[in-house]
Order: structure tokens, then C-alpha cells, then sequence
């Protein structure tokens, strides 16, 4: 919990020092490219773990958590049908899973926490006025900050510290695919796709998929 809330601090902090140095330097061209293009970004997602490899995208279910994520995203090199974005982001990623067999079902849930680096080098959009539907291709780079992680063996949740130590790979690095639409230009609604190429395990090939729906303003 306290992890989330410095997080979520900090993206306040950097939000407000951008926000002021917009006001500042109103007159400026600095001042007034960030004003155009820089704006804050929240949702939800959906992540699972691929344990194969898989490119499965996860659905909310009993296999999948659901979280929020949270960040500042950057337009850059807009033209008319072409743009690039970089995002900085707070999202948690993780499953929700159940083992077992005949006799015994074990549930576990592994929550792991990133500073996640976005960019979108390719973003093709239709430019049909005020609102612009668009498809972008990029990667993500995350940095892990905080790992929760518990199991149900009985009638009650406990911390599961073997779960937390095998998934010990703290970076995350993969693709994304994006579909949205753009709303007066710098605001838009997004649904994307991250799929991990790297596990997050180092004794198994654990890798992250995520699906997040976001807003932009």
C-alpha cells in the first residue's frame, strides 16, 4: 500500500510540476508544446501469466487480476496521419490462479507492481477531424517496485513467500499493440495490448500479458 501511494505521489508531483511549468512559460514555444501534447492517464487492466509462451490476451476471470494503472504520456512528431508517444506509468500486473486436482484446489494471487517506460515510435491515425480513430505499435520497458503475493490453502489467505522469491525477475521488458481514438487532438481512449518477452521467473518461463482500457485528458 505504501509503495502504490508514493507511486501514485510522484505521478501527482510530476503531473503539478508540469502543469506549472506550462503556466510559467505560457509565452514560450516549451510551454506551449507541453500544453499541447502533455496530458494524464488512468484505466484499468486485465493481466495473466502466459506460462507457455502463448500470446493469449487475458480476460476478466477467475485466471486473470484486475487492477489500475495510472501515468503521463507525451505526443511527439505529430503530423497530419503519423505521431509517436512516450508514457511514464504506474501499473500492477500479475494472475489470479488455481492449482490442484481431484482432492485439493489451491487458489493464489501474485501481484507485481512497475514504473513502466512506453513508447510508441508508430502511430497511424485517420485524421477525420475532432475525433481520429488510430492503431500504434511499440514496446515498454517496467521496472518492478513492489511484489505481493498470497495463497489460499484452506478457509483463509496467507502470504506466499516462495511464490514472491521464484518470481524474482525484476524487469519486464515487451511489445504493444494499440487501438484508440484520438478526441480533439491530445485526449483519447485507448485499449492495448502488452505481451512480456522476458520471463519473469528465473526457474520458469513465466511472462506477463496485460490488456489495458484508458483514458487520456
Amino acid at each position: 500500500m505504501r509503495i502504490t501511494f508514493t507511486c501514485v505521489l510522484l505521478l501527482f508531483y510530476l503531473s503539478s510540476s508540469a502543469q506549472t511549468f506550462v503556466s510559467d512559460s505560457s509565452s514560450s514555444k516549451a510551454g506551449k508544446y507541453l500544453k499541447e501534447n502533455l496530458a494524464f492517464k488512468v484505466g484499468g487492466a486485465v493481466s495473466s501469466f502466459a506460462h507457455n509462451g502463448g500470446i493469449e490476451a487475458p480476460v476478466p476471470g477467475s485466471k486473470s487480476l484486475i487492477s489500475w494503472h495510472a501515468g503521463l504520456v507525451m505526443d511527439m512528431f505529430r503530423k497530419k496521419h503519423y505521431q509517436t508517444r512516450v508514457e511514464l506509468s504506474y501499473i500492477t500486473k500479475g494472475a489470479r490462479e488455481t492449482f490442484g486436482n481431484d482432492r485439493i484446489e489451491i487458489e493464489s494471487v501474485n501481484k507485481l507492481q512497475y514504473i513502466q517506460l512506453s513508447i510508441l515510435p508508430l502511430i497511424l491515425k485517420t485524421n477525420l477531424g475532432k475525433v481520429s480513430p488510430y492503431i500504434g505499435l511499440g514496446g515498454y520497458y517496467a521496472q518492478r517496485v513492489g511484489i505481493k503475493s498470497k495463497w489460499k490453502p484452506g478457509a483463509e489467505w496467507e502470504d506466499d513467500a516462495i511464490a514472491a522469491g521464484n518470481l524474482d525477475k525484476k524487469n519486464d521488458v515487451g511489445y504493444s499493440v494499440s487501438v484508440g481514438v484520438y478526441v480533439r487532438k491530445k485526449s483519447f481512449a485507448e485499449l492495448r495490448y502488452d505481451g512480456g518477452l522476458n520471463a519473469v521467473s528465473s526457474t520458469s518461463n513465466i511472462k506477463n500479458r496485460t490488456l489495458t482500457l484508458s483514458i487520456a485528458l
